[in-house]
Formats: structure tokens, C-alpha cells, sequence
């Protein structure tokens, strides 16, 4: 996948982002700040080592509750870990897929996870408190990119492609021809979705980005 490192820097938030805004598509803007992040991510030593999805169909919760509950569980993450005396990086894509046997309302997470901290154990505790409902077996998926949370250290090449292959996938979502633009590999439809539809933390956000940029 190859992406237009200039184009990465695009602007995000504003009021597209509000609350009962209805979108059917991840806009090239959105992706393309996504992919920026990652780097950003590998710049300030935060790279992302762990793709997380959450079910909020399978938890109980419905698509118009899902934008606020990913806000919450990344804020619980984030406070969390800072107790700890450390520091996450992370953007996430909400999908809706809506046919027979389908995922439903869910959400895919890249995240930086410090190796010395317990985050895989938290995620339930941090879905429970966010959609006041118990957890439910199969709620959430999470696996290390690279297959081990200090591969971009250890196996760097491996790393690389895999932080690709996650990156395509969470921005496959984009319209068929945002998908060649970005070069990803597969475009799919990510579904009608209510409210926020893409976010990242502000430490790899696009104003940190223009800021480091060399």
C-alpha cells in the first residue's frame, strides 16, 4: 500500500463530526489521516502493536449509542494507562455491516500498547463501564500486529507489512475510487453509520503531524 505522505496531512474534526451526522463511507480525508497517524505513531516511539475489535452489536448496544461508547472506552483507556505512568497512541474505524450473518455495529482499533502494561486484560472492564451492560463472550477480538507487542523492534521488516495489511483493512471502507487513490488492496462497504465515524489520539493527530513534520 502506498500512500501520498503530503495527502496524510490532512485536517481532521470539525462539524462533520457531529453527533447525528449520518455517514456511508470513510472519506479519503479521514483515511489518509489514519495512515498519517500510524507513522506519526512509529515517529514518537508510541507504534502501534496491537488491532483490537469491538462487537457493540454483540455487546447489546445499538449503532446510535456506539459513537459514544467508543469515545468513553478510549478515554477509560486512556486515563488508565496514564495512572500507570505511561503513554497510548490510537485511531479507530467503526464499520456497520448490516446483511444476514454479518458483524453488525463494530468498531476496529489501532493502538499502542506499552509492553509492561496489563492492557489486553482491560478491554472487557473498559466496554462494561462504557455500555453500563455485562460483557458478552465474543465481544472483542484482539490481536498483537506482528504477533508479538515489541515486533516493530524485534522483526521490523514483518512488522511493516503487517501494520499494512491492518491499516488497508480498517480503511477499506473508503468509496472504490478513494481506494485506488490510496492503493489499498480491497474496498468493501463499511455500512450506514450514526455520529463520529473515525477518531485518533491527539498525540498523533494532524496538528502534532505539521508540527514534527521534517
Amino acid at each position: 500500500m502506498h500512500v501520498d505522505a503530503t495527502h496524510a496531512l490532512s485536517g481532521w474534526g470539525g462539524a462533520r463530526n457531529r453527533a447525528d451526522r449520518v455517514s456511508n463511507s470513510l472519506t479519503l480525508a479521514k483515511a489518509q489521516a489514519i495512515i498519517g497517524g500510524a507513522y506519526q505513531a512509529r515517529k514518537i516511539g508510541l507504534p502501534f502493536n496491537r488491532f483490537v475489535t469491538i462487537h457493540f452489536e454483540r455487546a447489546g448496544l445499538n449503532d446510535a449509542d456506539a459513537a459514544t461508547a467508543i469515545g468513553k472506552i478510549m478515554k477509560l483507556a486512556t486515563d488508565w494507562t496514564r495512572k500507570q505512568g505511561q503513554v497510548i497512541s490510537y485511531a479507530w474505524v467503526r464499520e456497520n455491516d448490516t446483511g444476514n450473518g454479518s458483524k453488525g455495529s463494530h468498531v476496529h482499533i489501532l493502538c499502542h500498547c506499552p509492553d509492561a502494561l496489563p492492557i489486553g486484560r482491560m478491554w472487557q472492564r473498559w466496554l462494561r463501564k462504557a455500555t453500563g451492560r455485562p460483557y458478552r463472550a465474543r465481544a472483542i477480538k484482539s490481536e498483537r500486529i506482528g504477533g508479538t507487542l515489541n515486533a516493530y523492534a524485534t522483526t521490523p521488516a514483518a512488522y511493516l507489512q503487517n501494520l499494512d495489511r491492518v491499516l488497508a483493512y480498517i480503511c477499506k471502507g473508503v468509496a472504490p475510487a478513494d481506494a485506488i487513490a490510496l492503493g489499498l488492496p480491497r474496498q468493501e462497504s463499511g455500512g450506514r453509520i450514526i455520529g463520529k465515524r473515525a477518531g485518533l489520539s491527539q498525540n498523533i493527530g494532524s496538528k502534532t503531524r505539521v508540527l514534527t513534520a521534517t
